[in-house]
């Protein structure tokens, strides 16, 4: 802008030096000046462009100044960059997408709804729910934009609760490729020998963020890489088209405080496999943002059933401290608090719903964003190798789950998933150190660094997202044929 200015002072002058000599023109200025006529319109049609463009500049320095910083009532780390200066991340997001994301996903406005309700009180909780259930309601509105049942095979089924306190049945939505007339009747479908994937929706514990568009964004690329599959095997290429994938409606925060989304995620699975005995072609664990949190935890514990591979695409993982307390602080979190996507003061507000932690205006008005610590632990030990080693030694596979991991520039949270990445790389050396003569190695961390914010990737760098869904069916591809040949 510097440059620009410098240009249209010099073309300015050079357009004044140029002029023509006008004596008629010249005596009649001077006259008016004698006269105590005002020379201002000669002034400002010899300098109209360096006015122009100073006038331009001023806007454009306080639109910057405006769009750095949003309603932000705590102290900004020391290291947090205005989004447009964040030159690792993708254009469209530093300089549009990033600045109205807010206006799309409207979860910001969540951090003014009370956390610690009293639910049994009619009054409380109703005030609560009217504070929180309009924001949902705008993003259950906008996943209508995406028909399901003009999509896939569509089947919707509740699992009853044998245990616990909560009547309410876990909600769950099936999918399966749509079927032709003819394919119906010419070909005996058998869901039990296809792949399972089982998805967790993300929204920080607290809405249900990406639900069916993601869902079907996913779902429906593996399906067309089925299709496009020119492998001389049939029955490989027929895999995916009985595959089942299925979205677990879990128990929202703050309603419903951890571990209350793990356990539906569980029953849910349970209910798949040891129920319908499905996934006998393969068991996939996917999830976004807070449902990829889910599946970390939920592909621990489930390791007796032998997991193919688990999908964790840009998990909220809050990172443990030395005093046993866990936080969202790291680098990235630091850098990026001037992120609209998500917004830091409502990823720490979920944080607190969804442990059931009262907010201390008091304490939290001196802290600076990503201080806040939590006693609990919301992956479920997931970041945790030993854990892993545990979990795998009690089970009888003879393989890790392969780990598909994506983080992304100008997300709050990558820094918690590069973490994992650590933790899990850790787990496959330890399980390889115990079998040095092995000739069957332990399937390795396919890991993607988008640019383009947290699951900016699904619109902005769309050929990252097929690359990474190309490797994930190839993997989903071995497993079914390793599992029933």
């Amino acid at each position: 802008l510097r440059n620009y200015l410098l240009y249209l002072d010099d073309r300015t002058k050079s357009i004044t030096m140029c002029q023509l000599p006008n004596k008629k023109g010249d005596s009649e200025e001077k006259e008016a000046s004698r006269s105590g006529s005002s020379s201002s319109p000669s002034f400002f049609r010899r300098n109209f462009f360096s006015i122009t463009a100073l006038l331009f500049a001023t806007l454009i320095g306080l639109l910057c100044k405006s769009l750095s910083t949003h309603n932000l009532d705590r102290p900004i780390p020391i290291e947090a960059v205005p989004l447009w200066q964040t030159s690792e991340v993708h254009w469209v997001v530093r300089y549009f997408v990033g600045y109205l994301f807010g206006k799309f996903v409207p979860v910001g406005q969540l951090v003014k709804c009370p956390i610690t309700v009293d639910w049994t009180n009619v009054q409380e909780a109703d005030e609560a729910k009217s504070c929180i259930n309009p924001v949902r309601a705008i993003l259950e509105k906008a996943d209508e934009f995406v028909d399901l049942n003009a999509l896939f095979d569509v089947q919707v089924m509740d699992i009853e609760r044998s245990v616990g306190g909560d009547n309410s049945p876990v909600h769950m939505t099936l999918l399966k490729k749509k079927a032709s007339s003819d394919a119906a009747t010419t070909k005996n479908n058998d869901d039990s020998k296809a792949p399972l994937i089982l998805y967790m929706h993300g929204g920080g514990f607290t809405v249900r963020g990406g639900r069916g568009a993601l869902a079907a964004q996913i779902f429906g690329y593996l399906h067309q890489l089925g299709e496009t599959d020119n492998d001389v095997n049939d029955s490989a290429n027929s895999f995916m088209d009985d595959a089942v994938f299925a979205m677990v409606d879990y128990r929202l925060a703050p309603e419903h405080q951890y571990p209350s989304a793990t356990e539906d995620c569980l029953l849910a699975l349970n209910h798949l496999v040891n129920d319908m005995n499905l996934g006998r072609g393969g068991i996939h664990v996917s999830g976004i943002s807070a449902g990829a949190t889910l599946a970390m935890e939920v592909t621990l514990k489930s390791m007796d059933m032998n997991i193919d591979s688990f999908y964790v695409d840009e998990p909220k993982i809050p990172l443990p401290s030395k005093d046993g307390t866990w936080s969202l602080d790291s680098g990235s979190f630091r850098r990026y608090s001037y992120s609209r996507m998500p917004p830091v003061d409502w990823l720490e507000w979920s944080l607190k719903a969804y442990t059931g932690m009262e907010t201390n205006h008091e304490v939290e008005s001196t802290l600076p964003y990503g201080m806040i610590t939590t006693d609990v632990d919301i992956t479920g030990g997931s970041i945790d190798a030993a854990n892993w080693k545990r979990s795998f030694d009690e089970s009888n596979a003879t393989q890790l789950p392969r780990l598909f991991l994506v983080t992304a520039n100008g997300d709050p949270l990558k820094d918690g998933g590069v973490y994992f990445k650590h933790v899990y790389e850790e787990v496959i050396k330890q399980v390889e150190a115990e079998t040095p003569n092995s000739t069957e190695k332990q399937p390795q961390i396919k890991y993607v660094e988008t640019t383009s914010g947290h699951t900016g990737h699904y619109i902005f760098e769309l050929p990252i997202f097929e690359d990474t869904m190309k490797e994930w069916y190839a993997e989903m591809k071995r497993a079914h044929s390793r599992k029933l040949n």
